[in-house]
């Protein structure tokens, strides 16, 4: 299987900007949704994920036009994580800081505390391993595009990798970037590339 994992691009939390918990893109998030849809051109696709919320959405839509012969499924499964009561705060986008607070006061690992209405990391890392799982079953020799979030997005190439939860807190993915895995039908990874946003760069020379 080759995954192509992308990021959704800058979003209106992402840039700081007011916005609804389900966030729209930014005037610049748009801008790279349309030169990430120049990446698919020449790529041919078996099977595409697309998250539910709107940011990843909107960004796939700007793709859609070079894949249009392809299935898409639309699933909550690859959505964001969820830091429930927090979603709300600084500057609109997620209140970390109180987030971390909150869990060292109540006594809790970081990756296991648990906010009101949300997920605890560990839950969100369990849930991208058992998307892995679900993708590897289904599509172990095709070319298979997901469109999800950072952190999901994330927490899937740990599962892939073998890598333990803690492990994301030494890189992160770029808004509009593009990670490419070739897994054998056995699950090994043959080679991988993180956070590709070349085509970012590429898309404006040609204007």
């Amino acid at each position: 299987m080759k995954l192509y994992l992308v990021r959704h691009a800058q979003s209106k939390r992402n840039a700081r900007q007011k916005s609804s918990e389900d966030a729209e893109l930014s005037e610049i998030g748009e801008e790279q949704a349309r030169r990430l849809g120049g990446y698919f051109h020449e790529v041919k696709l078996d099977k595409i994920y697309c998250s539910t919320l709107k940011r990843a959405r909107t960004t796939f839509r700007e793709i859609k036009p070079f894949v249009k012969d392809v299935s898409v499924s639309y699933t909550s499964k690859i959505v964001e994580h969820k830091i429930g009561i927090y979603e709300i705060g600084i500057r609109d986008r997620g209140d970390w800081k109180k987030y971390a607070e909150d869990a060292k006061n109540a006594g809790v690992p970081f990756h296991l505390f648990k906010p009101k209405y949300g997920d605890s990391l560990l839950e969100t890392y369990q849930r991208a391993g058992e998307f892995y799982i679900n993708l590897l079953k289904k599509h172990g020799k095709d070319k298979v595009l997901v469109v999800g979030h950072g952190l999901f997005n994330m927490h899937l190439i740990l599962n892939i990798l073998g890598l333990d939860l803690n492990e994301s807190q030494y890189y992160s993915l770029s808004n509009a970037s593009v990670s490419t895995l070739n897994i054998d039908e056995k699950g090994e990874v043959e080679n991988f590339h993180i956070n590709d946003y070349n085509h970012l760069i590429r898309e404006g020379m040609k204007k």
